[in-house]
């Protein structure tokens, strides 16, 4: 009876929401994101000058290398888990994250297809990021395209 009351309590805080947003790990996941993704990846930008870019344009207005922050941020919140459980879904997200680093495959992407077309799959981010490194992009990836006005690329979904 009583590792069954432990377990329950382990799993309602496994649910909980988070007390408030951890600018720390937010602004490591950015420092991680600047020097080991941005080679490929920009961090944001106008969705509107993104899908110009890639449905009328081809993508050669902009020459992407790869999905923008912002896109896959998105993404990951609309694709992976469920919203209404903030902190499983980063967990969820995160477990996405490092699968797709580690072992890519386009079969496995969350990115529209019209954006995705244009890219070549990454390579393998095994031995050149770690663990760590991963839990902390995808915070900050997470909440880089907004969540309850969490900073500056907040936005409403219903603004689309």
């Amino acid at each position: 009876m009583k590792a069954l009351f432990l377990l329950i309590i382990l799993i309602s805080s496994l649910f909980a929401l988070p007390d408030e947003f951890d600018r720390e790990k937010y602004n490591t996941g950015e420092k991680v994101f600047d020097n080991k993704c941005s080679e490929c990846h920009e961090k944001s930008m106008d969705i509107q000058l993104l899908m110009k870019n890639f449905i009328e344009e081809d993508n050669k207005l902009l020459n992407l290398k790869a999905p923008t922050g912002n896109e896959i941020s998105f993404r990951l919140k609309s694709q992976i888990g469920s919203r209404e459980d903030i902190e499983f879904q980063l967990h969820e997200a995160t477990d996405f994250v490092k699968d797709y680093l580690y072992n890519p495959d386009r079969s496995k992407t969350i990115c529209l297809e019209g954006v995705i077309r244009h890219f070549k799959t990454m390579p393998s981010m095994k031995g050149k990021v770690t663990v760590e490194e991963i839990e902390d992009v995808t915070f900050f990836l997470y909440f880089l395209e907004g969540f309850n006005d969490v900073n500056e690329y907040y936005h409403k979904e219903d603004d689309f």
